[in-house]
């Protein structure tokens, strides 16, 4: 297959789109080539590709740069990540503490959980002082 037979699966999978079976490529391009309103499959990747936030919405320019809005944007995925991995180390010493045995994770994914949260916080940091 190539990209000029399937545009829109190349330019949503890159080179992986070659090594699709034909029964797979053709419906996932008529799926992705259809005009459709509301939301669609490559209306959302266009979207998320456009400085989409971690709501799923486009981030207001309010007077920004595009380089503005898309660091706006990390941030605000990358926040929405750190309290999700958060409120899981919190469950999960919940869990340790007053929970059962059998529900517990071990101390290499708290750990991991925590050098997820982190890591996160690092970036976030490092994209605040860069915009």
């Amino acid at each position: 297959m190539s990209a000029t037979r399937y545009p829109y699966l190349f330019a949503t999978l890159g080179e992986a789109a070659n090594t699709l079976p034909e029964e797979l490529a053709q419906p996932l391009e008529t799926t992705l080539a259809a005009q459709q309103e509301g939301v669609t499959l490559l209306g959302s990747l266009q979207r998320i590709r456009q400085v989409e936030a971690a709501d799923g919405q486009p981030l207001q320019r309010k007077g920004r740069s595009t380089g503005q809005c898309m660091a706006l944007a990390r941030i605000h995925r990358a926040n929405a990540g750190l309290t999700v991995l958060l409120e899981l180390l919190h469950a999960s010493e919940r869990v340790r503490v007053d929970g059962d045995e059998a529900q517990q994770v071990g101390n290499d994914v708290r750990e991991g959980l925590l050098l997820a949260c982190r890591g996160l916080s690092e970036y976030v940091d490092v994209q605040v002082h860069a915009a």
